[in-house]
């Protein structure tokens, strides 16, 4: 086999390989996925930002309950405050008296309650965090969608490429019995050794060819592994049977199902919501509060304050706030999250536009393969054909070792053709299904 020949098979079909132990655990496309999702680091990492969020809205909530708290103090005067009172109230008018007020020990506690009885910013802030919520929602089925994407991906590249190796395989066996005739018409003198050398080459760049895909193969089993969290040791195999049955395709579709348009979507109510929580500070808000406060007051040090030293004062009342003017702050604030929104819905149009040609290119790429596909197929069964009948003249000796070698050619460069329209037209079903926003609808 060329070396060329060589280097396409390898590029073309990059990934697995075929031996595996006789107890390898066969894993479904289905299960493959089912554990990808279960271990995906990017999965567990998206949940815990889900409980993060879902703690802050719990936070958000609260600060519209009552807020209750309590305040005590103990203070020992080593020394009472000075204060001057002007000397006309002791008689000596023109002079200030310093006069000492209070007692050494004052003890005094306080029980302070408030509860929102109105206030805009609060209740948008509340929609802002559930928005948030929902948008990570979002972002965890984006990621599980291109984590499916590239995991199917590889269990279809893996089946494809084990055919490929089961293919060099049953060549080498044919090569094998080639061989094995040339030897014995070597030793009648019917053929020279060079004839028997290029036979030997070509076994040995197909021997070449398995072994360095069944490396690769054995690299991506790592790899799928990996993504299925299972431990590296484990033995396991994809199904020979590859799945040929292919979606329909169509080329009109709903994009608002799209899971990028869904983000933007609720990227833009955030956004919007946003524009709600600046105008909200124009809004007055108002607070009902209530206070209960003891102070003791002794000059003999008691514990817990001497009882009939203790002086109760207790309050209920509104608090109203009024914004009125802060420097046109809040003006620049809701022009600013204009323009974001603004940048938003024009990235909304250029992502609609995007989307659509690429699932209308994908759509032509997956037929295009199916088409690519068959002809590939019929031309390896052909290629077969002839290669069984050439296999069958040389062996009584009616067609040169020159026509047996080109059909053995032409069998390997259509069992490659054949490998590689697989491996493309199964790549442009995931591309297209993702394209149309229907991937985990369908694979899963």
């Amino acid at each position: 086999m060329k070396p060329i020949r060589i280097f396409l098979l390898l590029l073309l079909v990059p990934i697995l390989g075929f031996s595996q132990a006789p107890l390898a655990q066969v894993i479904s496309l289905d299960e493959c996925l089912e554990l990808a999702i279960q271990n995906s680091v990017r999965l567990q990492i998206s949940a815990l930002e889900q409980q993060r969020l879902q703690y802050q809205y719990r936070e958000t909530i609260g600060q519209g309950l009552p807020n209750i708290n309590f305040n005590g103090s103990f203070d020992d005067y080593l020394a009472l405050p000075t204060q001057l009172i002007p000397g006309e109230f002791f008689g000596q008018p023109g002079e200030m008296i310093p006069v000492q007020f209070g007692t050494s020990f004052n003890l005094s506690g306080s029980l302070d309650a408030s509860q929102i009885i109105y206030n805009q910013t609060y209740l948008v802030a509340l929609k802002i965090s559930k928005r948030l919520l929902e948008q990570n929602i979002l972002e965890s089925e984006r990621i599980e969608t291109d984590l499916v994407a590239e995991v199917a991906k590889g269990f279809f590249l893996a089946q494809i490429t084990k055919k490929q190796i089961q293919n060099l395989q049953f060549n080498l066996v044919n090569l094998d019995s080639l061989l094995t005739i040339a030897k014995s018409q070597h030793k009648f003198g019917l053929i020279t050794g060079v004839d028997v050398d290029r036979i030997n080459v070509n076994r040995l760049n197909l021997q070449s060819s398995i072994d360095n895909l069944e490396t690769l193969y054995q690299q991506q089993l790592s790899m799928q592994k990996y993504f299925m969290g299972i431990p590296e040791e484990s033995e396991i195999a994809f199904p020979d049977t590859i799945n040929m049955q292919m979606v329909a395709v169509d080329t009109a579709g709903n994009l608002n199902d799209h899971i990028d348009i869904r983000l933007i979507e609720k990227q833009k109510e955030i956004v919007e919501t946003n524009l709600k929580l600046d105008r909200s500070f124009y809004y007055p808000s108002l607070t009902f509060i209530g206070s209960v406060n003891y102070l003791n007051q002794s000059n003999t040090y008691y514990l817990f304050g001497n009882p009939t030293d203790w002086f109760n004062t207790s309050l209920i009342g509104l608090r109203l706030n009024v914004p009125v003017f802060n420097g046109l702050q809040k003006r620049a604030k809701v022009s600013q999250t204009k323009v974001q929104l603004q940048q938003v819905k024009v990235n909304e149009n250029n992502t609609r536009r995007i989307l659509s040609i690429q699932a209308k290119d994908a759509a032509r790429k997956l037929e295009n393969s199916i088409t690519t596909e068959l002809r590939q197929r019929e031309n390896e069964k052909l290629a077969e054909r002839v290669y069984a009948v050439s296999q069958e003249r040389y062996e009584k000796g009616m067609i040169p070792l020159t026509d047996m070698l080109n059909a053995e050619t032409a069998l390997s460069d259509a069992q490659l053709g054949h490998i590689n329209a697989l491996v493309q037209m199964k790549i442009a079903e995931i591309d297209y299904l993702k394209a149309k926003g229907t991937l985990l609808e369908v694979v899963k």
